[in-house]
Protein backbone atom coordinates (compact mmCIF):
# COMPACT_ATOMS: atom_id res chain seq x y z
CA UNK A 1 0.00 0.00 0.00
CA UNK A 2 2.87 2.28 0.58
CA UNK A 3 4.70 1.56 -2.48
CA UNK A 4 2.06 3.09 -4.99
CA UNK A 5 1.55 5.92 -2.72
CA UNK A 6 4.94 6.49 -2.36
CA UNK A 7 5.33 5.93 -6.57
CA UNK A 8 2.56 8.46 -7.06
CA UNK A 9 3.78 11.28 -4.83
CA UNK A 10 7.50 10.67 -6.28
CA UNK A 11 5.75 11.48 -9.62
CA UNK A 12 3.75 14.52 -8.88
CA UNK A 13 7.37 16.03 -7.41
CA UNK A 14 8.55 15.26 -10.36
CA UNK A 15 6.36 16.86 -12.75
CA UNK A 16 5.92 19.82 -10.23
CA UNK A 17 9.66 20.25 -9.98
CA UNK A 18 10.22 20.23 -13.89
CA UNK A 19 9.63 23.96 -15.49
CA UNK A 20 6.72 24.47 -17.19
CA UNK A 21 8.53 26.20 -19.86
CA UNK A 22 9.62 22.99 -21.36
CA UNK A 23 5.58 22.22 -22.17
CA UNK A 24 4.51 25.76 -22.67
CA UNK A 25 6.77 26.01 -25.73
CA UNK A 26 4.98 23.12 -27.00
CA UNK A 27 1.75 24.08 -26.63
CA UNK A 28 2.43 27.52 -27.68
CA UNK A 29 3.93 26.12 -31.17
CA UNK A 30 0.37 24.18 -31.55
CA UNK A 31 -1.51 26.87 -30.43
CA UNK A 32 -0.14 29.44 -33.14
CA UNK A 33 -1.74 27.27 -35.47
CA UNK A 34 -5.11 27.65 -34.50
CA UNK A 35 -7.11 30.38 -35.70
CA UNK A 36 -10.77 31.23 -35.91
CA UNK A 37 -10.61 31.76 -39.23
CA UNK A 38 -9.70 28.19 -40.74
CA UNK A 39 -13.64 26.87 -39.75
CA UNK A 40 -16.40 27.37 -41.85
CA UNK A 41 -19.51 29.62 -40.83
CA UNK A 42 -21.19 26.54 -40.41
CA UNK A 43 -18.70 25.28 -37.94
CA UNK A 44 -18.67 28.78 -35.82
CA UNK A 45 -22.74 28.73 -36.36
CA UNK A 46 -22.97 24.98 -34.57
CA UNK A 47 -20.44 25.81 -31.85
CA UNK A 48 -22.96 29.01 -31.05
CA UNK A 49 -26.00 27.17 -30.79
CA UNK A 50 -23.80 24.10 -28.71
CA UNK A 51 -22.97 27.15 -26.29
CA UNK A 52 -26.51 28.52 -26.00
CA UNK A 53 -27.94 25.32 -25.29
CA UNK A 54 -25.68 23.96 -22.38
CA UNK A 55 -24.88 27.29 -20.90
CA UNK A 56 -28.90 27.81 -20.51
CA UNK A 57 -29.21 24.03 -19.17
CA UNK A 58 -28.50 25.38 -15.42
CA UNK A 59 -30.65 28.58 -15.15
CA UNK A 60 -33.67 26.83 -17.38
CA UNK A 61 -34.15 23.60 -15.06
CA UNK A 62 -33.94 26.19 -12.29
CA UNK A 63 -36.67 28.17 -13.40
CA UNK A 64 -38.52 25.27 -15.23
CA UNK A 65 -38.60 23.67 -11.61
CA UNK A 66 -40.08 26.88 -10.07
CA UNK A 67 -42.65 27.09 -12.76
CA UNK A 68 -43.56 23.68 -12.74
CA UNK A 69 -43.79 23.47 -8.99
CA UNK A 70 -46.06 26.20 -9.52
CA UNK A 71 -48.41 25.07 -12.31
CA UNK A 72 -48.19 21.39 -10.65
CA UNK A 73 -48.80 21.96 -7.20
CA UNK A 74 -49.76 25.58 -6.92
CA UNK A 75 -47.29 25.98 -4.33
CA UNK A 76 -43.32 27.39 -4.95
CA UNK A 77 -41.08 24.12 -3.44
CA UNK A 78 -37.25 24.84 -3.26
CA UNK A 79 -35.49 22.83 -5.33
CA UNK A 80 -32.35 23.62 -3.94
CA UNK A 81 -33.61 21.60 -0.47
CA UNK A 82 -32.31 17.90 -0.15
CA UNK A 83 -34.07 17.73 3.09
CA UNK A 84 -37.62 17.31 2.13
CA UNK A 85 -38.84 15.48 -0.66
CA UNK A 86 -40.61 17.72 -2.62
CA UNK A 87 -40.59 16.35 -6.07
CA UNK A 88 -41.40 12.70 -7.04
CA UNK A 89 -38.72 10.83 -9.41
CA UNK A 90 -41.59 11.11 -12.12
CA UNK A 91 -41.76 14.86 -11.10
CA UNK A 92 -37.77 15.48 -11.86
CA UNK A 93 -37.61 13.45 -14.92
CA UNK A 94 -40.72 15.89 -16.25
CA UNK A 95 -38.72 18.62 -15.11
CA UNK A 96 -35.22 17.59 -17.06
CA UNK A 97 -37.11 16.57 -20.23
CA UNK A 98 -38.71 19.93 -20.28
CA UNK A 99 -35.90 21.81 -19.54
CA UNK A 100 -33.58 20.13 -22.43
CA UNK A 101 -36.14 20.73 -24.59
CA UNK A 102 -36.35 24.13 -23.24
CA UNK A 103 -32.83 24.69 -24.42
CA UNK A 104 -32.64 22.85 -27.40
CA UNK A 105 -35.35 25.14 -28.78
CA UNK A 106 -33.66 27.78 -27.53
CA UNK A 107 -30.20 27.01 -29.14
CA UNK A 108 -32.28 26.62 -32.60
CA UNK A 109 -34.08 29.89 -31.70
CA UNK A 110 -30.69 31.65 -31.94
CA UNK A 111 -29.83 30.19 -34.40
CA UNK A 112 -32.47 30.59 -36.67
CA UNK A 113 -32.59 34.59 -36.00
CA UNK A 114 -28.55 34.46 -36.52
CA UNK A 115 -29.13 32.75 -40.28
CA UNK A 116 -31.76 35.30 -40.98
CA UNK A 117 -29.74 38.11 -40.11
CA UNK A 118 -27.27 37.16 -41.95
CA UNK A 119 -29.00 36.41 -45.01
CA UNK A 120 -30.58 40.20 -44.79
CA UNK A 121 -26.83 41.69 -44.33
CA UNK A 122 -25.83 39.90 -47.39
CA UNK A 123 -28.93 40.58 -49.60
CA UNK A 124 -29.09 44.00 -48.53
CA UNK A 125 -25.05 43.94 -49.42
CA UNK A 126 -25.73 42.37 -52.75
CA UNK A 127 -28.42 44.96 -53.58
CA UNK A 128 -26.04 47.49 -52.94
CA UNK A 129 -23.21 46.09 -55.22
CA UNK A 130 -26.04 45.76 -58.13
CA UNK A 131 -26.78 49.53 -57.48
CA UNK A 132 -23.08 50.85 -57.96
CA UNK A 133 -21.77 48.72 -60.73
CA UNK A 134 -18.89 51.42 -61.22
CA UNK A 135 -16.10 51.03 -59.02
CA UNK A 136 -13.67 54.18 -57.78
CA UNK A 137 -10.05 53.53 -56.94
CA UNK A 138 -7.34 55.38 -56.45
CA UNK A 139 -4.06 55.27 -58.34
CA UNK A 140 -0.52 56.32 -57.44
CA UNK A 141 0.43 56.95 -61.06
CA UNK A 142 -2.19 59.48 -61.69
CA UNK A 143 -0.99 63.38 -60.80
CA UNK A 144 -3.82 65.77 -59.65
CA UNK A 145 -5.29 67.90 -62.42
CA UNK A 146 -3.24 71.41 -62.65
CA UNK A 147 -5.17 74.74 -62.62
CA UNK A 148 -5.70 76.25 -65.59
CA UNK A 149 -5.69 80.33 -65.14
CA UNK A 150 -8.08 82.35 -67.39
CA UNK A 151 -6.05 85.01 -69.77
CA UNK A 152 -8.02 87.95 -68.80
CA UNK A 153 -6.49 87.13 -64.77
CA UNK A 154 -3.57 88.84 -64.70
CA UNK A 155 -2.43 88.92 -61.48
CA UNK A 156 -2.51 85.45 -60.89
CA UNK A 157 -0.22 85.29 -63.54
CA UNK A 158 2.21 87.31 -61.78
CA UNK A 159 1.75 85.81 -58.80
CA UNK A 160 2.36 81.93 -60.73
CA UNK A 161 5.79 83.48 -62.61
CA UNK A 162 7.09 85.08 -59.27
CA UNK A 163 6.87 81.62 -57.63
CA UNK A 164 8.47 80.04 -60.46
CA UNK A 165 11.16 81.98 -60.25
CA UNK A 166 11.40 82.17 -56.58
CA UNK A 167 12.01 77.95 -57.25
CA UNK A 168 14.79 78.37 -59.91
CA UNK A 169 16.47 81.26 -56.93
CA UNK A 170 16.27 78.72 -54.37
CA UNK A 171 17.56 75.99 -56.50
CA UNK A 172 20.30 77.51 -57.46
CA UNK A 173 21.09 79.03 -53.97
CA UNK A 174 21.10 75.08 -53.19
CA UNK A 175 23.67 74.22 -56.14
CA UNK A 176 25.91 77.55 -55.13
CA UNK A 177 26.23 76.03 -51.28
CA UNK A 178 26.76 72.72 -52.79
CA UNK A 179 29.65 73.50 -54.97
CA UNK A 180 31.05 75.67 -52.05
CA UNK A 181 31.20 72.61 -49.76
CA UNK A 182 32.70 70.65 -52.36
CA UNK A 183 35.37 73.50 -52.81
CA UNK A 184 36.21 73.89 -49.21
Amino acid sequence: MKKPLLLLISIFLFFSAVPTRIFAEETSKASSKYDDINFPQWAKDLRRTEIITFGSLPFVTLWTTVGYSLYEYGEFRNPLDKNTESFTEEDQWKIIKLSAASCVALGLFDLTITLITRARKESRLRYLREMQPYTITASKDLEPPKIKLDETDEEAQEKLKHEKEMENLTESIHFIEGVESAIF
